[in-house]
């Protein structure tokens, strides 16, 4: 039995919380002796990160993924916050396709910790557009047609693991396909797509529920209006999702876009790259510059994001000037509700999925600074990009593209 004492993130009271096992098995009010280590902790639920590509030179998408850089990845998520997450994979053939999600569910079915760790997989692709710009790093030789048939396979061979899935809806035969997909289960979103506001309004009322990446996988080159973050952005139907890291969306731009969905239509997302963790320098066909940027080797082309969901956070408290229990259910609440998942909540009966943090200050937008994980039981220390694994192969197979 472990027991913890810091402030609850929704009301900023002291609480004990005492841990058995894998369980929260109480949460009551705090008046007494504190530690110095815990004298400005707080007390969160664990993070829910339904994009992420992979870390340390591993890729989700690689043609050779292993079932042991599955369980290193899954695993590792918790020292960046994230107790459970969507490992996600990107436009590929069919067989790269159905290697990962295969690969992901041995890793599953053979390890109770990634089993329970992983909510589902995310296939960001192969049916988006081709365009230049809207596909962004997609290799354009396997976008292609939504394809029923095919998509049966993905989820067949991932043990009906398959739970988000991204897509173009101008795409041939897109709407019918959303319909299928949404009555089979599976969470339909819009994403690297140049669709007109009358198509993407079709996919929302075919089912379609999310835009993926709000404001990035996108043309760098947009009519003023009406263009695709615009029609996305007004629709009501639609959740978003937001890569708030500091270089996929401007602090402007970010706050725009929260404004426009509100904070309860918002899911924050790291989109951690396969290049997440590593010191800057080229890595075969993108590279991490000085700055942590993830870009595609040569351009300023993003491929993905180096940081955690942490950081993200950071900016909806700062930039956007969200409370932080608001900020917080952007990566808690907001994603479980999204694929009809109970709701994480620091309660006794609940499971001991739990972000330790302190503050920089006492503004109510004051930054915070992850110290501790538990996911599931298990305690893990907080990690920073670039650390934690020590030098990974320079060569990396595949990557996040937005």
């Amino acid at each position: 039995m472990l027991a913890t004492v810091a402030r609850h993130y929704e009301t900023g009271e002291w609480v004990r919380l005492t841990l058995q096992d894998k369980v929260i098995e109480s949460i009551q009010p705090w008046d007494g002796e504190r530690s110095s280590e815990a004298s400005e902790q707080w007390v969160a639920p664990a993070f829910w990160d339904i994009q992420t590509n992979g870390r340390w030179g591993i890729s989700f998408s690689d043609p050779s993924l292993t079932v042991d850089q599955v369980i290193e990845v899954v695993l590792a998520q918790g020292d960046w916050g994230a107790a459970r997450i969507c490992p996600t994979l990107i436009t590929a053939s069919p067989d790269d396709f159905l290697h990962g999600v295969t690969t992901i569910a041995r890793a599953c079915e053979i390890d109770p910790r990634v089993e329970a760790s992983v909510l589902g997989i995310h296939l960001e692709g192969p049916f988006i557009s081709e365009v230049d710009g809207y596909r962004g790093a997609h290799p354009l030789h396997a976008v292609r047609d939504p394809d029923w048939d095919l998509f049966q396979r993905f989820q067949e061979a991932s043990g009906g693991r398959v739970v988000l899935i991204t897509l173009a809806p101008e795409r041939a035969g897109s709407i019918e396909f959303i319909r299928k997909v949404v009555a089979s289960g599976v969470v339909v979103a819009i994403g690297h797509t140049a669709a007109d506001e009358a198509t993407i309004r079709a996919a929302a009322d075919a089912g379609a529920t999310l835009s993926t990446h709000l404001g990035n996988g996108i043309a760098s080159n947009l009519s003023r209006h009406p263009n695709p973050i615009w029609a996305q952005a007004a629709n009501d139907q639609l959740v978003a999702s937001l890569i708030a890291d500091g270089h996929h969306l401007d602090a402007c731009s970010l706050r725009v876009l929260v404004r426009a969905k509100t904070p309860d239509r918002v899911i924050l997302v790291s989109d951690a790259s396969p290049l997440a963790a590593l010191e800057p320098g080229p890595y075969g066909e993108w590279a991490v510059d000085p700055a942590g940027k993830i870009v595609v080797a040569g351009t300023p082309y993003l491929a993905g994001s180096n940081q955690g969901i942490e950081v993200g956070l950071n900016h909806l408290l700062q930039s956007v000037q969200l409370s932080l229990p608001r900020a917080i259910a952007t990566a808690t609440t907001h994603p479980a509700r999204l694929l009809g998942r109970r709701e994480p909540r620091l309660a006794a009966g609940e499971p001991a999925n739990l972000v330790l943090f302190t503050r920089a200050g006492n503004a109510p937008t004051a930054p915070i600074q992850l110290r501790r994980t538990c996911v599931d039981g298990r305690w893990v220390e907080a990690n920073q990009p670039g650390g934690g694994r020590g030098e990974a192969n320079r060569s990396v197979q595949s990557s996040s593209n937005t």
